[in-house]
């Protein structure tokens, strides 16, 4: 075999073992995204959760403690969107 070949082999061979490890690298930083990414989603889901469940107790309570201002508004916005919804003839 010549230096030549040699040269040639160990430059090959080099360029091989790089793009492996580019390859690698790159597949464990998009693992790794990707599990942050699910850990940020469940955190905004659990966040999201508990503040919506918050907002429907504070719901319930205003109409239990104001229930004929809720009824009148409940009939105002029905009145509105049947107004919306009927269009101009």
């Amino acid at each position: 075999m010549t230096t030549q070949a040699t040269t040639d082999d160990t430059v090959s061979n080099g360029k091989d073992s790089t793009t492996s490890a580019l390859k690698d690298r790159a597949a464990k930083a998009m693992e790794e995204g990707l599990e942050t990414a699910k850990v940020s989603a469940d955190e905004v889901t659990k966040a999201a959760t508990a503040e919506l469940q918050r907002m429907g107790e504070s719901g319930t309570k205003f109409v239990r403690e104001n229930p004929m201002t809720s009824l009148l508004g409940a009939v105002g916005v029905g009145i509105l969107i049947g107004v919306a919804l009927r269009g101009r003839d």
